[in-house]
């Protein structure tokens, strides 16, 4: 008898602990839908997909194909908490609507079509802050941001090892892609409409090609070794864009490739799609000091 109170009693401890983690477990993950609308400021909303926090192996092995030294070494990153990813590229509607400008109708400019349903391009890195400050200031809270370019190579490869999101097979290219092949050859040089081609696995769209996306990272040679939330180097003197561009071939458009420019340059074929924090998570795996609208205030 009374070893099977103390077996109960034991029982009803491990059960007890076992809620206590739970409970924990609620207040330190924010709850979150796989797929969330918000709304913007100026009436147009946007579009996320929540991303599972985890593990993967960032840039290319040097036995690859296509691959450039820019991409080594191939590395692990952990990703520590989910986030909101914009499921596809920022529209010029959207950007319209929050910051009351077209930049890519200025000075003549070419490689652009003035469409909202296109990427909004032209945008430089600090105007894309300007746009999240808007945001955040809107809503009262650090809740918009860049990504990581370690959380856009997480969620650009969705889970996947090969060359791209698709496998390794470059004949799918316009199946998934805006590129060279579909748009400059065509007689159609710029960015075209948003999810208008196939998703990757964790349904994000134009993640290869389209419009070249800012990320929030300075140019720089990875770091070997297995890293956390890494957000590169302190300082440097280009921004990195990912995923590729409408006039790139299949090699630009790899889930591995990476590129950058001046933080100050606006350019064509580079837009950007946003990270949404929600607001009861618990940390962020980018320094208060690059946010958008939080930096100077704390």
């Amino acid at each position: 008898m009374a070893r099977r109170q103390l077996f109960a009693t034991f029982t009803g401890l491990l059960i007890s602990i076992a809620s206590m983690a739970d409970s924990a477990r609620a207040e330190t993950d924010p709850p979150h839908l796989e797929e969330a609308e918000f709304a913007l400021p100026g009436g147009q909303t946007m579009r996320f997909v929540w991303i599972e926090a985890g593990s993967f192996l960032m840039g290319s092995a040097e036995d690859e194909e296509l691959v450039i030294s820019f991409e080594f070494p191939r590395h692990e990153v952990t990703i520590e908490h989910g986030f909101y990813l914009g499921q596809f590229e920022i529209t010029q509607a959207q950007w319209t609507a929050v910051m009351g400008t077209e930049p890519w109708t200025q000075d003549s400019r070419t490689y652009v079509s003035d469409d909202p349903s296109h990427p909004a391009t032209y945008v430089s890195w600090l105007d894309v802050q300007d746009f999240v400050s808007a945001l955040n200031d809107a809503e009262g809270g650090p809740y918009c941001r860049l990504p990581t370019e370690a959380e856009w190579e997480y969620a650009g490869r969705a889970g996947t090892t090969t060359r791209w999101s698709w496998g390794d097979d470059p004949d799918l290219i316009g199946d998934y892609a805006w590129n060279r092949d579909n748009t400059f050859f065509r007689g159609e040089p710029w960015a075209h409409p948003v999810g208008q081609k196939l998703p990757n696995p964790w349904k994000l769209y134009d993640m290869h090609g389209n419009a070249w996306e800012w990320v929030q990272d300075w140019s720089g040679v990875y770091a070997a070794g297995p890293q956390v939330d890494p957000q590169g180097p302190e300082d440097g003197q280009f921004r990195i864009v990912r995923g590729g561009i409408f006039m790139g071939d299949a090699r630009g458009l790899r889930s591995a490739f990476r590129y950058g420019g001046s933080q100050d340059f606006p350019d064509g074929g580079v837009g950007a799609r946003l990270v949404r924090q929600a607001p009861s998570s618990p940390a962020t795996s980018v320094r208060a000091s690059t946010w958008g609208s939080v930096k100077g205030r704390w």
